[in-house]
This record gives C-alpha cells, structure tokens and sequence, in this order.
C-alpha cells in the first residue's frame, strides 16, 4: 500500500514537468537541488526516493542519488537509512508512531543540505460494517452495502484516505473499484481521486462529527467468497500530503485553460522540503477486513 502511494507521489511530481520545454543549460544562475520523496506511514518501516531537480526535465529520469546521508530524529531515536539496490529507495526497519514529530534531513556534497520537519498523524480509529444485499448499486441492481465509520477530532482541520476493495479469489489478490463521490462532504472542491482509487478529502464540511461513508459494491462480485470479502482502508493523512495533490489539480486545471486559448498563473506544485524539493507526506490507519 505504501509503496504503491509512494510511486504515485514520485510519478506526479515528475509527470506534469515533463510537459515544459525548459532544459538546464538555458537557466540563468541554475543550481540543482535535492529532490525527496517519500510516505512514512505509522507502524511502517521507512522508504525515500532521492533524485535531483535536473531529473525532472531529463531524459535520464530518474537520476537517482545513491550517495546522500539521510537522517531522520524523533525525540531521542536517531536513525540512518541506507541506500537499497533492490527498491532503490533508502530504507530502515526503524517504524514510528503516530503522533511522532519526525526531523528529517539529506545532505550530499553536491547539492545543497535540505530538511523537512513533519507529524505522524493520529489515527481516528475507524470501523467498518457489511450489509450483504443491503443496497442498490449504480446499475440498479442488488449489492452489498459497505460503510466506514469514525469520529472526526473538532476545532482542527484534518485529511483522510479512503479505499475500497474487494477480493477476488479467482486470482487471489485483492481489487479495488471506484468508489463514487455522492456523499456532500466528498464535494469536488475539498476531494481527490488518485491512480491507485483512492480518494483524499478534508473535514472541512463535518468537523467535529461523527461520520459514516457508504458504498454499494457492483453486484456479484464477492457472490462466491466464503472468507473475506471487502477491504477499507481509512488513513489520516498530513495536511503536505493533502495540498501537493490540491497543487497538482490545480496544474492540470490550468493546463486544461491553456489548451482552450486561455491565460492562467503558474501554479507552484506544493513540497514540504526546505532548501530542495518534493514531498514527504505522513499517514496513520488500519485496514478494515469485512467478512
């Protein structure tokens, strides 16, 4: 899972540079910088991705960086993550809680040092409920009702991830399907759909509340299952993790503009890393098995 939403994270910090003509030898005063990318999920052990800044509008990409020095501190653990050949990534056993305040920094004599200071998010412990045939799905027919409930902590602003799958045991993996958007809090201002179904979305319009999400699976597609049927995953995720995506549909957005003859800002994709780029983002949360 982590792994999975790391490569998202890389693939779209990259994706929309592709799309520029700019190339280093033209840039006045061009200093390359670090670039770091990570998801450092609770209970999980650690994996960053470090290229440079010159490998978002090379051929080569990804320049990877195999030769930095990663520190991460919290409280009175310090730990030094080394470079793995096999994920290419700098990895460590060491996991960390949530609610964990992390001190993250890289350095490397080519590029300039480069820090992020970050939270684990609390998770808000949420459960879940299947109702089989308890609802009607989008094609009209009769399916499983799924629901997720938790308590949203009050007067703070805080982001979630929400998927859903389902398992297929003919192949034995499990398969994750859309899940639709209905709910008023999910509105399109104050939510996301990623590559992977996900989706991200604020508190913004149930602060404070107790609060169920519902989906009715398609019809039929756990009809043979006699174990697990569905999962949910409901992660708290950083308010970072949450506006580098905000920053990246407003880039496609003003993409969309420019093609129709129109003029817009540039839009700054958002990071959390200082003195470099990319993004570290933090999450905390349980995978809920519906039987």
């Amino acid at each position: 899972m982590k792994k999975n939403i790391l490569y998202i994270l890389i693939a779209s910090l990259f994706s929309s540079c592709f799309q520029d003509t700019i190339k280093p030898d033209i840039l006045k005063d061009y200093t390359p910088k670090l670039v770091v990318n990570s998801l450092i999920a609770a209970d999980e052990s650690i994996s960053i991705e470090i290229t440079n800044s010159v490998a978002s509008i090379d051929s080569a990409f990804p320049n990877l960086i195999k030769n930095a020095q990663v520190t991460i501190k919290s409280g009175a653990v310090e730990i030094k993550p080394t470079y793995s050949d096999i994920t290419e990534t700098y990895v460590s056993p060491q996991t960390f809680a949530a609610g964990d305040i992390l001190e993250v920094r890289v350095s490397h004599p080519d590029y300039p040092n480069v820090a992020s200071t970050l939270r684990i998010p609390s998770d808000v412990n949420p459960t879940g409920t299947l109702i089989e045939n308890g609802g009607i799905d989008t094609g009209g027919l009769v399916g499983d009702l799924i629901q997720v409930n938790f308590n949203d902590p009050s007067n703070e602003l805080n982001y979630y991830r929400l998927k859903v799958s389902y398992f297929n045991e003919t192949v034995g993996v499990w398969v994750p399907f859309v899940f639709p958007k209905s709910d008023p809090s999910l509105a399109e201002y104050n939510s996301f759909a990623l590559n992977d179904f996900s989706i991200l979305f604020s508190d913004e319009l149930f602060d404070g509340q107790n609060k169920t999400f519902s989906t009715v699976a398609p019809s039929g597609i756990v009809s043979r299952n006699t174990g697990d049927k569905y999962r949910v995953e409901l992660t708290s995720i950083s308010r970072d993790f949450f506006e580098y995506y905000r920053s990246i549909q407003r880039a496609t957005d003003a993409k969309e503009l420019t093609f129709q003859g129109s003029y817009n800002n540039a839009v700054v994709i958002h990071t959390n890393i200082l003195n470099g780029l990319g993004i570290i983002a933090t999450e905390s949360g349980k995978e809920i098995i519906l039987k």
